[in-house]
Parts: C-alpha cells; structure tokens; sequence
C-alpha cells in the first residue's frame, strides 16, 4: 500500500460520522500521531476529492468541520476474522467505562462488523461472549452515574495532556469547590472512576471521583507533568487504600471458617507467615498498610477473625466490639 493511499485510508477512518464533526487542524495533528506529515492545505484538499468518491460532508463554517454524511455507512475493516471479532466484543462489554467516548465512537463500526462476524460462525466462539461476566467481591451496588459529557471531557484532557477546570462537591462541603486539575491517570476501583491529577501547581497526587464533578471544561494550556510519577509505583504504595500512617503495620490475628479459606488463597502480602492450628484455624502474620479498609475488611468476617497485635489495633477491636455488644444488648 503506497503512502498517499495509507494517509486516505487514515484520514477517512478520523472523520466521524454525523453530527460530530473534525477540523483540518485536528485531523492534521491525528495524522502526524499516526505518521503522516502533511499541511494543512493538502488535508483541505483531500478531503475535498474524497468527498467526490465518498458520503463525506462539509459544514461551511471556519473552521470547517468534516463528517461522514447522516446514514452513510463507515469503513468497514477488512478481514476481521473470528478471534478478533470476538476480543472487540469483550472489549465492548466490559471496557466501556474505561474509553474515551471518541474511541468508542470510532470503534462502533467495528462492534458491529465483530458482531456480524460471530453470528456468522458455527463454533463455539459465537456464544463465548454470552459465557463471560466478571463480578467483584462484596455486596453489589450500582456504580453512580457520571455525566457523560464530563466524563468526555476528563478523558480529552488526559489524552491531550491539558488542564481541566472542575467544579467539584466533596461529601463533607456545602458547596462546590472550583479545581485547575492537570490530569496524570484514571483508576476504577469497586465500580468508582478516580481521575489522579494535581492541582494547579501542587505537586502531590490527589484522586478526583468523576461522579462528583458538576461541571468541566478543557483549558487551552498544557497540564503540568509530575516528574517521576508511576501510576503503578502509587497504587502499590497504598494510596487508593488511604493509609491512617506511611509504615507499615505488623498484623498478626487469628482466621476461622470462611474467613481462613479467604487469607489461605488470597494472601495479605508477600511475606505472610501462617500457622495452623488444632481447630482447623489459621495464625496469620503479615505486613499491610494500615487503612480504614482493612479494618474495614477484618471486621466483615465478625467472629472468625480474632485480631492479636499489634496492640493499638487490638485496642481499636475490643472498643468496637464493646459498643456493639452494648448496642444490641442493651436495645
């Protein structure tokens, strides 16, 4: 395939289909991303010859906007074959919340063609996305609707690396607090969608719920880069668990019935050391952060977890067991 055909199969794929609409200068800098150096004037009068062979329309305005005309099929992609077709599907069931909505835009045709191509197939493979759900652990709650429209706006932000304006409702304040964000990454944890940015000019990593913003509106100035910044490096470290304390706590406890299957299987750590004991119940040790989540977690198993050290959590457990115990005692 000769380089002007290849940068015409490129720019039509980039042209969206009716009533999105791109620019020249966009579809310019989506081009050289993809390779291809080529002006301005050039891009303008492509897209006016291939609009001679293909249902591509033109708004008239200045900038001018270029979109596939309203019903006008998109390009197809060719020889999509079973095992591709199918990695689209599951793509399109379970990543839906994690694309950008220009990729899923640019991807719809593609969804399609895949489901064609596995309605087609007479093996197994046309039914495997039917066999596949993917479940987290605890009690199911529906994940809080985020606007659509933020949310898009969040995610051109992060792909283009500029700053955000947010208006933002924490829990704990009466009213919204307005945010210059310069976004760094997007985490999903128990069906919450995180924005990990900075602020202004700040330098410490702070998590953003997209849920809570009220409103967002790209900057026209780059976001500033935290040098050095891993997202796995932050994750790692603790962070979405909010450690109460940076070092490490020692845990040391005593699990029974379900609660020891789940530390043999899963364990807390690397270095986890266990015993078992007479009555089929295991002496954990291991080293974790010290968060509200797991407390959190120890007190969801109830009386299969029994907490021995370190001293200050155990503490912590005797006075909760007091106040429950006075709670329902006493009622």
């Amino acid at each position: 395939m000769n380089d002007t055909l290849l940068r015409h199969w490129t720019m039509l794929r980039y042209v969206p289909q009716h009533p999105r609409k791109i620019a020249s200068a966009e579809l310019q800098q989506r081009l050289a991303a993809a390779g291809h150096e080529i002006s301005l004037r050039s891009i303008q009068r492509d897209l006016n010859n291939l609009s001679k062979s293909f249902p591509l329309t033109s708004d008239g305005e200045n900038p001018q906007g270029w979109s596939w005309a309203p019903g006008s099929p998109r390009l197809g992609v060719p020889a999509l074959d079973p095992q591709a077709a199918l990695a689209f599907k599951l793509v399109e069931a379970h990543l839906q919340r994690l694309l950008p909505q220009s990729t899923l835009d640019y991807l719809a045709p593609w969804f399609h063609t895949a489901s064609g191509v596995l309605e087609a197939q007479g093996t197994g493979l046309a039914a495997w996305p039917e066999k596949i759900r993917v479940l987290s652990r605890g009690l199911p709650q529906r994940p809080p609707a985020i606007d659509p429209e933020i949310q898009s706006i969040v995610y051109e932000g992060l792909l283009q690396e500029r700053r955000i304006a947010i208006s933002y409702q924490p829990p704990w304040a009466e009213a919204a607090k307005d945010y210059v964000a310069n976004p760094l990454a997007l985490v999903i944890r128990d069906g919450m969608l995180y924005l990990v940015c900075t602020l202004w000019d700040y330098q410490e990593p702070r998590h953003l719920l997209l849920h809570r913003m009220l409103s967002a509106e790209l900057r026209d100035e780059p976001a500033h880069r935290l040098e050095g910044f891993d997202l796995d490096t932050h994750i790692a470290q603790g962070e979405f668990s909010y450690p109460l304390h940076p070092e490490l706590l020692q845990l040391e406890a005593i699990f029974s019935g379900h609660a020891a299957t789940n530390v043999y299987e899963s364990p807390l750590s690397e270095d986890q050391a266990w015993e078992a004991l007479d009555d089929d119940s295991l002496r954990v040790s291991a080293k974790v952060h010290d968060t509200y989540e797991l407390r959190a977690w120890l007190l969801a198993f109830g009386d299969e977890v029994t907490v021995l050290g370190p001293e200050s959590l155990v503490a912590e457990f005797a006075e909760i067991a007091a106040n429950l115990a006075d709670a329902y005692l006493n009622e």
